[in-house]
């Protein structure tokens, strides 16, 4: 035993400076146990049982073996512990470890101090289904000078996994809240019940101060004390997630309020009914000094809650009371569970511990008392032992044979305080009727009803009841009768057992598939995830493989091509000369009329080298223009292009063609390249810039020795070749042969002559050679790239026959822009 080392008052004073003792170790220890935890608020959520508040008292154990004085300094950091249902334990064990280990924080941000948002409460009652939790109520250990109390309507709720409608932004965590107008959070004292498969939870009774506003554990008089009985009814709805419901109900008044009574949720009925047991009026906690303010009225008062047993019918929204005999008593702060018989023909409702709410120096129960449903009948299952007892705590069902009783305290019979035996969680088997040395997650079978309740109900342990009506009394009403005589819909509740064994084992992830959950409790895989898991990996793994073979056939593929690199193809020809090309908005347009008269100038553009082969006649193209003067097109084009980097067709047909010069040449040279030095000149006419304008390409390289490069404005070739097409006039040719057409030995220098911008002197058509003039059933095509196999001709602008001549262009061309004169018509 150790001493008790700090009245209410001290506790609460240094409620804002101390912090709990994980976290404020003495000299040489070594481990902290849990002493006693008095008056916790605890739910469990799916394989997790959570623990908030309450009154610590910590255990040191120092390193000589020996164990140092109790302190209790509370739980002022606002840590809930929990205690993981795959973790197993022995008697003996320090499972305050295991409650220790993944305990989280209310504070803000997860750490600190939550005395400001959410301090540590005595009593009060944790709210929940499957999913979530909400902390309501409570009596607050505050010292007002340190922090401030949460709002009368705030609640805080940790949010464990989402339901309904998907939330992709869901995150586990705390949530703050407001209560409905008409619900208060100063309210503590009473009992806490869920109905997971409802998603509905209730707060029956307890105590409020007179004024209804907030109260303490050390206040210094009434109206801020927790003393008077509250008739009310607290429901939350959590059947939407994040739109939780709160309603204060108040009850009739055949049900009478109390303190500390147990209330359970049982199958029957359309939504399952609530059974009220026991509870104290003028309990010793609403006195002063740990003595009830009226002994005498909660000794006649409190023991008839054990004999007239209050039932509300939640689908009905009404209350009923059934008379039972033969009792433990008056008994308030115990914990109950209830274990149904696998066939539902008895709800066998298991209490456990308590005391009478007024005695705190006498011993509490360690008693285990079943009160079997629909018979009403109260059976003793166990003596227990005194030292074994305690009040104050929770009771969980891990598994249907088995109940886990978490926290409480043991008697006070003086200044020293009492460690609870075999420490703060302890387990009893509802089958046998028997305590158990620790829990163990694989090991656990389905409840089986004792002999002790058999003898009194009737059947086996399978279930069978023969009594199915209250004895001897008979139902106190049809309506409760007909209340009994409806079947819950068992699939409606979902189970998360078997839980896997591990000494550390994480949260299970949430679901929506209630078959799954039933099987596998939702701490292992589904079924299914194996088989898809393999076939995605499956998939994953062909992809690999294909995708490595594709790439590898590649990289082949172009190693071999870089092989055979060395000489030069028609494709790679093709595409060079591509890449030299400008973009055009439209194809080349010839006029190719016999209507239209022929222009000496144009005739001489058509004349733009000669082939290297054997002299042959060829016919120039056939004249657009209806006059003999020799006359250039106005340019309407935009300015010509800088900087054009790209191939010339001079250069293409340099580079890919049979006629190309092999002699070497200078750069400079302007029959090589379409510019020189710093002067990038563009390939493409002016002209041809212009939209629906005419572009005409030398189809050949010019040799020095045999040729004189000849253009029109047209043919967009360099300034030093059109000046060179300037002078043509003063230059004809005798229609004699066509070596005097262009002698390139003659090397003549031409004179001067602006043909751009004034009108050349008429030229007699004598003097052109009638081979230029002449129509023939051919003339050249488009400029066309080089081809592996060229066709005699002149160049390959001539070496392709065209389509007839005579078919006549669909476009017709301004005669402004062929810079006709109308003055000379």
């Amino acid at each position: 035993m150790v001493r008790r080392g700090a009245s209410w008052a001290l506790l609460a004073a240094a409620a804002g400076s101390t912090v709990a003792q994980f976290t404020n170790w003495q000299k040489n220890q070594i481990s902290t146990e849990i002493c006693t935890w008095e008056q916790p608020r605890a739910a469990i959520l799916r394989d997790m049982i959570y623990i908030d508040g309450g009154n610590i008292w910590w255990l040191p154990r120092l390193k000589d073996g020996t164990t140092g004085s109790a302190v209790n300094n509370g739980n002022n950091q606002g840590l809930v512990l929990n205690y993981n249902l795959s973790t197993s334990y022995k008697t003996g064990d320090n499972v305050t470890a295991i409650l220790l280990k993944d305990n989280k924080s209310k504070a803000r941000g997860g750490k600190g101090n939550s005395n400001g948002a959410a301090p540590n409460f005595l009593d009060g009652g944790m709210l929940a289904n499957n999913d979530e939790f909400w902390l309501y109520g409570g009596d607050l250990l505050e010292n007002t000078e340190l922090y401030d109390a949460p709002d009368s309507d705030a609640t805080l709720g940790y949010l464990a996994y989402q339901y309904g409608p998907d939330k992709p932004l869901f995150e586990s965590g705390f949530s703050d809240k407001s209560l409905s107008k008409d619900v208060t959070r100063y309210l503590a004292y009473g009992a806490a019940v869920s109905a997971p498969s409802e998603n509905k939870a209730w707060y029956f009774s307890g105590l409020r101060s007179p004024s209804h506003g907030p109260f303490i554990t050390n206040a210094e008089n009434d109206t801020e004390k927790a003393v008077q009985v509250s008739n009310t009814l607290i429901q939350l709805d959590m059947s939407e997630q994040l739109s939780e419901v709160w309603t204060n109900k108040t009850l009739p008044k055949s049900v009478q309020g109390r303190s500390n009574a147990e209330v359970v949720w049982v199958p029957v009925g359309k939504e399952g009914i609530l059974v009220v047991l026991g509870g104290a009026v003028y309990p010793e906690w609403a006195g002063y000094f740990g003595a009830s303010d009226n002994k005498s009225a909660s000794e006649k008062q409190s023991p008839k809650f054990m004999s007239a047993i209050d039932i509300y019918d939640i689908a009905n929204d009404k209350w009923y009371q059934q008379p039972t005999e033969d009792g433990p008593g008056t008994r308030a702060r115990g914990c109950a569970v209830v274990a149904p018989a696998s066939d539902h023909s008895s709800f066998n409702i298991f209490y456990y511990g308590g005391f009478n709410g007024v005695d705190i120096k006498d011993k509490f129960s360690d008693e285990v008392w079943v009160l079997s449903l629909p018979s009403f009948t109260w059976i003793k299952l166990n003596d227990g032992d005194s030292i074994h007892a305690r009040s104050g705590h929770k009771c969980f069902m891990p598994y249907p044979d088995q109940m886990m009783i978490v926290g409480g305290y043991t008697p006070q019979p003086g200044s020293l305080i009492t460690c609870l035996k075999d420490g703060p969680v302890v387990m009893f088997n509802l089958s046998s009727g028997e305590w158990m040395d620790g829990y163990d997650p694989s090991k656990h079978s389905d409840y089986g009803v004792h002999k002790d309740i058999q003898s009194k109900i009737g059947g086996n342990s399978a279930g069978g009841a023969t009594a199915t009506t209250p004895e001897p009394s008979g139902w106190a009403t049809s309506a409760l009768a007909e209340v009994f005589a409806t079947s819950y819909d068992a699939d409606k509740i979902t189970t998360y057992y078997p839980y896997a064994s591990a000494t550390t084992s994480s949260q299970p992830k949430a679901s929506d598939n209630t078959d799954d959950k039933k099987k596998s409790g939702d701490s292992n895989l589904p079924g299914w995830v194996a088989p898809v898991l393999g076939v995605v990996l499956g998939l994953i793994l062909v992809i690999s493989v294909t995708v490595l073979f594709c790439l590898y056939r590649r990289r082949k593929i172009f190693r071999n091509r870089s092989s055979v690199a060395g000489t030069e193809d028609t494709g790679m020809r093709i595409i060079s000369w591509m890449r030299g090309q400008q973009q055009h908005e439209k194809d080349h347009t010839f006029t190719t009329s016999e209507d239209t008269p022929t222009s000496p100038e144009m005739e001489e553009a058509g004349i733009v080298g000669r082939s290297p082969l054997p002299t042959v006649a060829t016919p120039a193209e056939p004249a657009e223009m209806p006059d003999d003067h020799i006359a250039e097109l106005a340019d309407t084009s935009p300015p010509a292009e800088l900087h054009d980097t790209g191939l010339s067709p001079l250069e293409i047909i340099q580079k890919h063609s049979h006629f190309a010069d092999t002699k070497d040449r200078p750069v400079t040279d302007p029959s090589y390249s379409s510019f020189s030095g710093q002067e990038h000149a563009s390939t493409i006419s002016r002209s041809s810039m212009a939209a629906n304008s005419t572009t005409l390409q030398p189809s050949g390289a010019i040799r020095e020795d045999q040729s004189v490069r000849a253009a029109s404005d047209l043919s967009g070739v360099s300034e030093a070749d059109a000046e060179k097409l300037r002078r043509l006039s003063d230059n004809i040719v005798s229609p004699s042969s066509d070596a005097d057409v262009i002698s390139p030995k003659d090397n003549k220098v031409f004179p001067d002559s602006s043909f751009a911008t004034e009108t050349p002197p008429p030229v007699s058509p004598a003097l052109v050679s009638p081979a230029l003039v002449t129509p023939t059933p051919t003339s050249p095509g488009p400029v066309s790239p080089p081809t592996a196999g060229e066709s005699t001709g002149q160049d390959y602008l001539t070496a392709k026959p065209s389509l007839n001549p005579l078919r006549k262009s669909v476009f017709k061309e301004n005669e402004e822009d062929m810079g006709k004169d109308n003055n000379l018509k």
